[in-house]
């Protein structure tokens, strides 16, 4: 192999191993962001905001309060008209036992919903730690590989002296047979 040959693997191994530094400082600046941002939601999820929660609870409690006002409402009415003020109280007490137990069932939802969505927060933040992890690894390993692949052609390529024989071994090689044929 030619000194141009020699140089270029030479540069071809530099090049591999600029490249091999650029990544991997492109990647710890990434890193350096990304790995205590995903760590934190991977050991401490937010889920819902404080305000989605306060919504989601207030949306139920008010909805099953405007029930129990029109049961009780129509109770009163109905007792009214009827003039039978004592035949709807049992009706009114079991709509508010009801209400009660409905409204722990939303309460009860929406911590399940909150649980549920910080589960899913970890597990996303969890696997793109992995993937954060296995990139940089992969692409410096990439780099590094390229930069010892042109080393390795750059030493085993014949020198100048070592073609030179080859080339008379095989001008040696045809004469003879030349001469014997």
């Amino acid at each position: 192999m030619g000194k141009g040959a020699k140089g270029r693997e030479l540069e071809n191994s530099g090049n591999a191993q600029a490249n091999s530094k650029q990544l991997y400082g492109e990647s710890q600046g990434d890193f350096n962001f990304l790995d205590p941002t995903l760590t934190k939601e991977a050991t401490n999820p937010e889920g819902y905001t404080p305000q989605q929660l306060a919504y989601m609870e207030t949306m139920g409690q008010q909805s099953l309060g405007g029930g129990e006002a029109a049961t009780t409402g129509q109770a009163g009415l109905t007792a009214a008209r009827t003039r039978n003020a004592g035949a709807f109280q049992g009706a009114v007490g079991t709509a508010d036992r009801n209400t009660q137990k409905t409204a722990s069932q939303n309460a009860l939802q929406v911590a399940k919903s909150q649980a549920d969505l910080q589960q899913q927060q970890r597990q996303q933040a969890l696997q793109s730690l992995q993937s954060l992890y296995s990139t940089n690894l992969t692409g410096s390993e990439g780099e590094t590989s390229l930069s010892n692949s042109a080393l390795h052609d750059e030493n085993t390529a014949p020198n100048f002296w070592q073609q030179y024989a080859l080339g008379a071994q095989a001008a040696a090689g045809k004469a003879a047979s030349a001469g014997g044929a």
